[in-house]
């Protein structure tokens, strides 16, 4: 499922962009998506959470403009596609400090809404099926770590550590809300307590798997399924 977040401070253009997600959604053709729209930016930041795979941004907003937004949401990780909506297209040359997918001009029409969001869409579904993002709220920050950086996820008590290539990171959730987020990526739980991308395992000895110089214990319970899966991955 593709999640779109609408930000346009103007309601009668938010309502056209809520129609025209409408329209194309009973013309099928696009994967499925649901979409939030929202007239504050503080509020869409305050809510990102880094859900929104797409982001349609109208630039000139009071408080924090479309600009601000982008660089805000860029520095805490997400590789979101972002879409810019403005009457001033002569902010493009900013857009490639946060990497914009498209500019669309107001007043937005249908047809070239609706190719901008094909091509977002297509972008989405290449980066779900090669890689997946976890959203961590430690006390300092919310992070966004892509899959393929996390080498494997441990429980402690009620919280989990993510060992990542970039360091570690605490946060309070649950193994198994975040395995079922990861599933069809190649991790695999080696016991009740630890997650592992099979692409980080060094070895596995005995009952132990090594992983950058870690040594974790595999359960009597969950050994077959975890060296079958470490196998298929192998090959």
């Amino acid at each position: 499922m593709v999640r779109i977040a609408l930000v346009d401070d103007n309601k009668k253009d938010l309502a056209a962009m809520q129609k025209y997600l409408d329209t194309a959604r009973e013309s099928g053709g696009y994967d499925e998506f649901t979409f939030d729209p929202y007239s504050d930016s503080m509020e869409f930041i305050e809510n990102f959470n880094g859900r929104y795979d797409i982001v349609f941004l109208d630039i000139e907003m009071p408080l924090l403009d479309g600009m601000e937004v982008a660089k805000r949401l860029r520095r805490i990780g997400s590789d979101c596609c972002i879409i810019f909506i403005t009457n001033m297209p002569q902010y493009a040359v900013q857009g490639y400090e946060v990497e914009a997918l498209a500019y669309l001009i107001k007043p937005v029409r249908f047809f070239h809404f609706s190719q901008v969001l094909k091509r977002a869409m297509e972008r989405v579904k290449k980066r779900h099926s090669e890689d997946k993002s976890i959203v961590i709220n430690t006390r300092q920050e919310v992070k966004v770590v892509p899959s393929s950086t996390i080498r494997y996820i441990e429980v402690e008590s009620h919280n989990l550590i993510f060992h990542t290539v970039e360091g570690e990171f605490r946060t309070r959730a649950s193994l198994k809300t975040v395995e079922e987020q990861l599933q069809g990526m190649d991790f695999c739980r080696c016991n009740s307590c630890y997650l592992v991308n099979l692409r980080y395992v060094d070895s596995v000895v005995g009952n132990a798997v090594r992983i950058a110089g870690d040594e974790l214990l595999i359960s009597r319970h969950k050994k077959k399924e975890f060296v079958e899966m470490y196998m298929k991955y192998t090959r």
